[in-house]
């Protein structure tokens, strides 16, 4: 599957989109992982706890590799 967002394309990031209900599964996030940030789509929920996928599954850094991302991670939703 082709990615929905390319390498160094501008996204838009709705810091707020989470204040008022959780991430849901499909959204596009974007969120901290030490000190890079990354954009994924949420493919599970588990708690407060998100598996993360790119949707170039073949090769994509996901989730396979860094586990569950934790809610307090996720900056935002990315607007397409």
């Amino acid at each position: 599957m082709e990615p929905t967002v390319k390498d160094g394309q501008v996204v838009w990031v709705n810091r707020w989109a989470y204040l008022l209900s959780q991430p849901q599964v499909k959204d596009i996030v974007l969120f901290k992982l030490g000190d890079k940030f990354f954009v994924k789509r949420i493919i599970q929920v588990k708690k407060a706890e998100y598996l993360l996928s790119g949707d170039n599954r073949q090769d994509s850094l996901d989730s396979r590799q860094f586990g569950f991302v934790q809610q307090k991670d996720i900056v935002g939703k990315v607007r397409i």
